[in-house]
Order: C-alpha cells, then structure tokens, then sequence
C-alpha cells in the first residue's frame, strides 16, 4: 500500500514520526498520527483511499507488534478503562499482518468500531481483551492495581494454606 501525503490541521505533514507523547496510565505512547490527520493512499487494486483519524494513534516504544515495528495502539476516550483490546489484523490473503491494541475503549464492541473507522474489516481477525495491569506486566512495566492485587492475594493465600498444611 504506497502512502500519499497526509494533512493536519490544512497542512501536509509525514504520517511517520513521533508528533507528541502521551502517558496512559503508566503506558508511554508516542503519537505519530494524532485524531484529525488524514491519510491517503492506493490499496493493493491501484484505487485510492482516504483516512481521517477519528482517535489518537501511535505506538509503545521498545516493543514490537508483530511487523517489526512498534505496538501500534488507538487511544479512545475514556482515560480510565481498564480493559486493553488486541486486534488481530491480517494481511490481503488472511495471513496475520499485526496487533493493533485499543486503549482507552469501554467495551469490545467500542474498540471493534474504532478499528472499523479507520481500516477496512475484512482485514480483522479477531479481537481478544487483556486487562490493562496484564498487558503492562507482559511488556515489562510494573504492574499495579487489580492484576497485582490479585496475584498477591494468590501468593498469600498459597502461603498461608501451605503454613497450615493444608493440601491445595
């Protein structure tokens, strides 16, 4: 898919490059297509398309999504949601291409429309949730809230039950 020149704000600017970063509850994102940017270009039949994001869009640094690039992720709304969505984007051919995570979405339904507003669905593969404190301790961040909670009322409770002697 050969890209165009995408605008912001009346002006032609590159799709590529950090443009801003933000935090999302402990998850650094750099922004490099904010909402409002158009992007245009021809798919693989030679016809043009267009874009307008509807939401901020970027990448996590130093993690990779599955193209060799950064994890890609949509910010939605809601700055407090819990929930991270993945989706599995697939290639013309319905090989896998990439994740795309939504943060910030309420619901599974939510994020699947965020994807559909910005590419085509046949390319969706499916869509798994992870909660947020999950998803920060699999890329290494330090988890918090109910995910570490949880996992040390595990280890408590397997300690204390253990100091009993009671069997599991």
């Amino acid at each position: 898919m050969a890209k165009k020149d995408s605008i912001y704000n009346g002006k032609i600017v590159s799709s590529d490059g950090t443009k801003k970063i933000i935090d999302f509850q402990g998850i650094p994102i750099h922004l490099d297509r904010p909402k409002g940017l158009i992007m245009t270009g021809k798919d693989s039949k030679g016809e043009d398309w267009a874009r307008e994001y509807q939401y901020d869009y970027g990448f996590i640094p130093k993690t990779l999504g599955g193209d060799g690039d950064g994890l890609d992720v949509f910010i939605g709304p809601n700055k407090d949601a819990s929930e991270s969505y993945w989706a599995i984007q697939n290639k013309d051919d319905g090989s896998f291409d990439e994740y795309k995570v939504f943060l910030g979405f309420t619901s599974r339904e939510a994020a699947i429309g965020a994807f559909r507003d910005h590419i085509p669905v046949k390319f969706l593969g499916g869509m798994v949730s992870m909660r947020l404190d999950m998803m920060k301790a699999m890329l290494g961040m330090h988890p918090d809230g109910f995910f570490m909670k949880t996992a040390m009322a595990a280890v408590s409770f397997t300690h204390e039950v253990g100091r009993l002697g009671i069997a599991p």
